[in-house]
C-alpha cells in the first residue's frame, strides 16, 4: 500500500504523538535552555522506517543532522545491529550515537532480540515545524 502525503504527515504526527520526546528544559546548563531534539524511539523496524520516512519526506530534514542510536543488552551483537538498523532507517553507521548497552534484564519479559533503536535529529526550528503540524492535526 503507497501512502499519500497527507496519509504520512497524519501516521508521522500520531507515532510522534505517541513515542517521541517532547520538548524539555535541559537543567543540567546554567541557564536551563530548552532541548528541541526531535526523538523517535521504539523497536519495531517498520515504526522506525515509517517515522524516518515522515521526517525526511513531509518535516523535509537535512539529511546529515539526522541520528540513530541503538539500545540493546550486553548478550547482543552489536555490530550486527547497528547495520541492521542503519539499514532500516536509512541512516549511514557514521551518524549513529554511541550504542547504549544495558547490563541488567527484567525476568518478567524477554527483550527485543533486534534491540531498540531511537532516531534523534536536533534543531530548534524543526521542532516548531513538527509543534505546528502536530496542532493542526490533533486537537
Amino acid at each position: 500500500m503507497k501512502l499519500t502525503k497527507r496519509d504520512l504527515k497524519i501516521i508521522g504526527a500520531i507515532l510522534y504523538s505517541c513515542e517521541g520526546t517532547k520538548l524539555r528544559r535541559d537543567k543540567r546548563r546554567k541557564n536551563e535552555i530548552y532541548y528541541w531534539a526531535i526523538e523517535f524511539t521504539n523497536s519495531n523496524p517498520k515504526l522506525i522506517k515509517l517515522f524516518a520516512t515522515f521526517l525526511r519526506k513531509i518535516i523535509k530534514i537535512e539529511e546529515n543532522k539526522l541520528k540513530g542510536q541503538l539500545i540493546v543488552y550486553n548478550d547482543i551483537q552489536k555490530k550486527k545491529l547497528e547495520k541492521f538498523w542503519s539499514t532500516i532507517s536509512g541512516i549511514p553507521l557514521f551518524n549513529f550515537n554511541k550504542t547504549v548497552i544495558l547490563s541488567a534484564k527484567n525476568s518478567l519479559y524477554k527483550p527485543n532480540p533486534n534491540g531498540t533503536f531511537k532516531v534523534r535529529y536536533h534543531s530548534k526550528e524543526v521542532f516548531k515545524r513538527l509543534d505546528r503540524i502536530l496542532n493542526s492535526i490533533i486537537v
